[in-house]
C-alpha cells in the first residue's frame, strides 16, 4: 500500500490480521519479505487516525493477534524478534501494551522460549526510543498485572521449608543503581496513581525498605538535624542584627531604630559571634543555590517544578531563600538599611520550609500532602476568583467616598486604604467603619449589604465546602502519595550522598551460587495454605518462633558455604 494511511501494508499484514495460518505460509513459499515489511502509514502508528498500533512489523502484528501457529512460522522463517518500528518497540514491549493480558502471557512465554537462556536477557533488555525496556514499559503505562507476570519469571525460589519460601528478584532496570530511567525513577517521577500504585508492588516494596534501613535513615536525619540547627543560626543572627539608636523623629515618629554601616557592625565580640552566624547562613544559602540548580539541570524544570513527589513546591522556595540572602549580603555591603524586608521573607521560607522532613514520617507526611493539595488545588482557584469580586467592590466603594469629606471616613481615604478596608471586611475582621453620628448615603449600605451577601457569606463557605470535599476525596490516597514522596526522598539521598558513602541494595548473583553479574533482592514469602489446614496450620503457627528458624536457615546457609569453600 502506498497511500498515507495504509502505507506499508503488505498481503502479509493483511493473512495475519485475518488469521489466515494457510495464506501466510503460501506467501512464505513466494517469497514474502518477513524482516524489512513494515505498515507505517497513520492507520498503524499512533496519532489521530491510528486504528490499531500493532507494531508495525509482521512478527509484532501476529503476537499482538495471539495466533501461536502464525507466530512460530514467521519466527522459523527468520522473522527478527529484536526488530524495532519508528517507536523502537520491539515484540516484547507490544505485548506489554496489549489489553488483552490472558493470550498476552501465553505469547510471551512462547515467544521468549523460542530463544536460548543467553539470548533472553539480551531481547528483554532492549530499550525504545523513550528507554523503556519492556518491564520498564509495562511501569510507565500502569500495567500492574503485566508487571507482576514479568517479575515472577524472574523469580528464582532459594530455599522452602513448610509454608516460608524464600526467593530472590532480579533488580536489573528496577533499583536505581547506574540506571537514570530505573522503575523507581519512573514511579516518583510519575503524575499517575496507576503508576504510583507500583510502590507497594514486589520487589519494589522491599526494596524502599532496603534502602531505607540499609543507609537512607540515617542521612535522612543528619539532613533534617543539619537543617534545623542551620535555619536555627540564621533566626537567632537576624535577631541581633546591628541597629543602632537615632534622634528622635529624624526618620519619622515610629523610626528609633536604623541599620549600622559595616563598619560599626563589627566590632566587639558579641558582633563577631553574630559574623559567625551570617557566614554560616550566606555559605549554607550558595550550598543550597547550588545544589538545586544543579538538580534542576539534571531533572528538567517540567519535573523540578511540577512534580508534587520529586519535591513540588518545596525546591522551588529553597531557590527563593537562597536568593533572599544574597539581596540582604548585598544590601549589608552597601550599607542599605532596606536588609529587613529580604531577610523577614527568608526567615518565612526557612521555616515553611520544615515541612518538607515531615515526608519522613508517615503521620506527619500525610498532613504534609493534604496542605499542599489544599493550597494549590481549592484555595489558588477561590483566591482568583476572590480577588476579581474584592477588586470591583474596591473600586466601588473608592467612587461612593470620592465625593464625601474623607476626614470622617479615614479607612476611605485612597485606593490603598480602601483596598485594606474591603479585605479586612471579607475576612469579617472589622464592621464597616463608618461614623454613626454623621448622615452616610445610602448606596454605601446598599453595596456594602451586596458585598458581604455575596463575598463574606457565600464566597467563604464555599472555600470551606470544596476544602471539605477535596478532603474526603485526597484521604484515601494520601498513604500511597506519602509512600511515593517517601520512596522520592530515598532516590533523592541516594543521588546526593557521596559515592564512597553509598552502600549498594541487595545481593551480587555470585554469592547466590547464580553464574551471572546481576543483583537480588530476597523476599520471604508465605504459600497459600487450603481452608482445611489454615486453622491447624495458625495453631501450630502460634508456637514456632519463626524467628528463630529463619536465624537458624541462616546459619546453615552460611555454614554450608563456608564447608564447599574449604573443599
Amino acid at each position: 500500500m502506498t497511500s498515507d494511511m495504509y502505507r506499508g501494508e503488505t498481503p502479509m499484514h493483511v493473512a495475519i490480521l485475518k488469521q489466515d495460518l494457510e495464506m501466510v505460509k503460501e506467501l512464505l513459499n513466494r517469497g514474502a519479505d518477513v524482516v524489512n515489511s513494515r505498515a507505517t502509514g497513520s492507520c498503524f502508528v499512533p496519532g489521530e487516525d491510528c486504528r490499531c498500533y500493532y507494531g508495525e512489523f509482521v512478527l509484532s502484528f501476529a503476537a499482538c493477534i495471539g495466533n501461536e501457529e502464525i507466530v512460530r512460522t514467521l519466527i522459523k522463517h527468520n522473522a527478527p524478534l529484536d526488530a524495532q518500528d519508528s517507536l523502537g518497540n520491539t515484540v516484547l514491549h507490544m505485548l506489554v501494551l496489549q489489553e488483552e493480558k490472558s493470550q498476552i502471557y501465553t505469547m510471551y512465554d512462547l515467544i521468549t522460549s523460542l530463544v536460548t537462556e543467553k539470548q533472553q536477557p539480551s531481547l528483554e533488555d532492549i530499550t525504545n526510543n523513550d528507554g523503556y525496556t519492556p518491564l520498564k514499559l509495562a511501569v510507565a503505562e500502569g500495567q500492574l498485572e503485566m508487571f507482576n507476570y514479568l517479575v515472577q519469571k524472574q523469580k528464582k525460589v532459594y530455599w522452602t521449608m513448610g509454608t516460608i519460601t524464600y526467593c530472590t528478584y532480579d533488580l536489573t532496570n528496577i533499583d536505581t543503581w547506574g540506571d537514570q530511567k530505573s522503575v523507581l525513577d519512573i514511579i516518583t517521577k510519575s503524575r499517575t496513581s496507576q503508576v504510583h500504585k507500583f510502590v507497594d508492588a514486589k520487589p519494589v516494596k522491599e526494596l524502599i525498605q532496603q534502602k531505607w534501613i540499609s543507609f537512607a535513615h540515617k542521612y535522612f536525619l543528619v539532613w533534617m538535624i543539619s537543617y534545623s540547627l542551620y535555619i536555627t543560626v540564621f533566626t537567632v543572627s537576624s535577631l541581633y542584627r546591628p541597629l543602632k539608636p537615632v534622634p528622635p523623629g529624624q526618620f519619622g515618629e515610629h523610626v528609633v531604630k536604623i541599620q549600622k554601616t559595616l563598619a560599626e557592625s563589627y566590632q566587639t565580640k558579641e558582633d563577631y559571634l553574630r559574623l559567625l552566624g551570617e557566614l554560616v547562613t550566606v555559605v549554607g544559602a550558595l550550598v543550597i543555590l547550588i545544589s538545586e540548580m544543579m538538580h534542576l539541570y539534571k531533572i528538567g524544570p517540567k519535573s523540578y517544578f511540577g512534580n508534587t513527589s520529586v519535591g513540588g513546591p518545596f525546591p522551588l522556595l529553597m531557590i527563593c531563600y537562597s536568593l533572599l540572602i544574597i539581596t540582604a549580603v548585598i544590601m549589608r555591603l552597601c550599607a542599605d538599611g532596606g536588609e529587613a524586608v529580604p531577610i523577614s521573607f527568608a526567615l518565612i521560607i526557612g521555616w515553611c520550609n520544615t515541612i518538607y522532613f515531615a515526608r519522613g514520617f508517615k503521620t506527619f507526611g500525610k498532613f504534609s500532602i493534604l496542605i499542599q493539595k489544599l493550597i494549590f488545588g481549592d484555595f489558588m482557584h477561590w483566591c482568583c476568583l476572590v480577588f476579581i469580586c474584592i477588586i470591583g467592590f474596591t473600586f466601588a466603594f473608592y467612587v461612593l467616598f470620592h465625593t464625601l469629606d474623607l476626614t470622617n471616613y479615614p479607612y476611605f481615604r485612597d485606593f490603598s486604604m480602601t483596598l485594606r478596608t474591603t479585605f479586612e471586611l471579607m475576612m469579617g475582621l472589622l464592621d464597616i467603619p463608618l461614623p454613626y453620628n454623621r448622615p452616610t448615603p445610602t448606596n454605601i449600605y446598599i453595596t456594602y449589604t451586596m458585598y458581604m451577601l455575596f463575598v463574606y457569606l457565600l464566597l467563604l463557605n464555599l472555600l470551606i465546602a470544596m476544602m471539605d470535599d477535596t478532603y474526603w476525596r485526597i484521604v484515601p490516597e494520601t498513604d500511597l502519595l506519602w509512600k511515593v514522596q517517601f520512596s522520592a526522598i530515598i532516590l533523592l539521598l541516594e543521588q546526593r550522598v557521596p559515592a564512597f558513602l553509598k552502600v549498594r541494595s541487595g545481593v551480587p548473583g555470585t554469592s547466590l551460587g547464580f553464574d551471572d553479574d546481576k543483583w537480588y533482592i530476597g523476599v520471604e514469602e508465605i504459600l497459600p495454605e487450603t481452608e482445611e489446614k489454615s486453622n491447624m496450620d495458625a495453631q501450630i503457627s502460634k508456637n514456632i518462633k519463626w524467628d528463630k528458624v529463619r536465624k537458624n536457615l541462616g546459619k546453615i546457609i552460611n555454614l554450608k558455604d563456608s564447608e564447599s569453600t574449604r573443599l
